[in-house]
C-alpha cells in the first residue's frame, strides 16, 4: 500500500496545559488549542498529546479530543464544552490504557482528522479515574493530502 502524499504542511503548534484535567472533565478554556486555517486552507490535521504524568497509572477510559468551531466567518469562537453543551468529538487517542497498564506517561496520536475553517480542541479526561496533571503537551501539524 502506498503512502499519502503530504503537501502544505504547516508548522506544527502546540499549547501546554497550565491547569489539571480531572477525571471525566474537560480542560479548561486557557489550556485549549485554536486552528485557524483560514488562510492555510490545508484539509488534515494531525495531533500528538504528551501528557505530563499521571500520578497513579489510568486502567481504563481515554484522553479524548473535543472540537468547537467558530462562526463560519471565523470572528465568533463558539461556547467551552461543559458537561451540559457537549463540543463535537473528534476521536481518543491511541494507545488506551488497560487493565494492566502500569504506565503513567506516554506518548498518544490522533492522525487525519478534517480540518474546519477556525476551531477550538479541548482535552477531555474520559473517565481515566485519575488526574491528567498540569504540563501535558497538545501539538498539531495541518496538511493536505496530495
Amino acid at each position: 500500500m502506498a503512502n499519502i502524499l503530504r503537501n502544505n504542511v504547516g508548522t506544527v503548534i502546540s499549547v501546554t496545559t497550565a491547569n489539571a484535567i480531572a477525571s471525566a472533565a474537560y480542560a479548561v478554556a486557557a489550556d485549549k488549542l485554536t486552528i485557524d486555517n483560514s488562510t492555510n486552507k490545508a484539509l488534515m490535521v494531525d495531533f500528538e498529546l504528551l501528557p505530563a504524568a499521571f500520578a497513579v497509572a489510568p486502567v481504563s477510559g481515554a484522553i479524548s479530543l473535543i472540537a468547537v468551531d467558530w462562526s463560519l466567518d471565523g470572528t465568533t469562537a463558539g461556547p467551552a464544552p461543559t458537561a451540559t453543551l457537549l463540543g463535537r468529538f473528534v476521536g481518543s487517542f491511541s494507545p488506551q490504557p488497560t487493565t494492566s497498564n502500569a504506565l503513567t506517561q506516554w506518548r498518544m496520536s490522533l492522525n487525519s482528522v478534517a480540518l474546519s475553517n477556525k476551531c477550538d480542541y479541548y482535552l477531555f479526561n474520559n473517565s481515566t479515574g485519575q488526574a491528567l496533571a498540569a504540563g501535558a503537551v497538545l501539538k498539531a501539524q495541518c496538511w493536505t493530502p496530495g
